[in-house]
């Protein structure tokens, strides 16, 4: 019975690590967003919205060496009133990562609309 409640406490705990990463990665891609759409001349995969991305992140004192970012303008250009689209992936390692053979790859986005040249 002790096993029992043990397991079920660990997946728990496992289950709210998880949820957290998500939370972090999804925050994250909303703060690129916002600063891609005030950041004066930003192109594709601009290197000052990563960095902002992954500072972000690394708040939260997850390993952002297991973070990628992407970013985007879906319009086609990133002149106003053209959108940016901001995707951040995330590896996440369980804490048994023996139990499971791949980790899992957390993906979350945020897009918003360019009010700056």
């Amino acid at each position: 019975m002790v096993l029992v409640v043990f397991i079920v406490v660990f997946w728990i705990v496992e289950i709210c690590g998880l949820m957290y990463t998500y939370a972090t990665i999804a925050n994250a891609a909303e703060e690129g967003a916002r600063y891609g759409i005030i950041a004066s001349g930003a192109v594709a995969n601009d290197s000052r919205i990563v960095a902002r991305v992954k500072n972000f992140a690394g708040a939260s004192l997850h390993d952002v060496s297991l973070i990628s970012v992407q970013v985007t303008f879906p319009d086609g250009g990133s002149a106003p009133p053209n959108r940016i689209l901001v995707t951040v992936s995330y590896t996440y390692v369980p804490w048994l990562n023996n139990v499971t053979k791949n980790p899992l790859i957390m993906t979350a986005y945020a897009e918003g609309r360019r009010v700056v040249q």
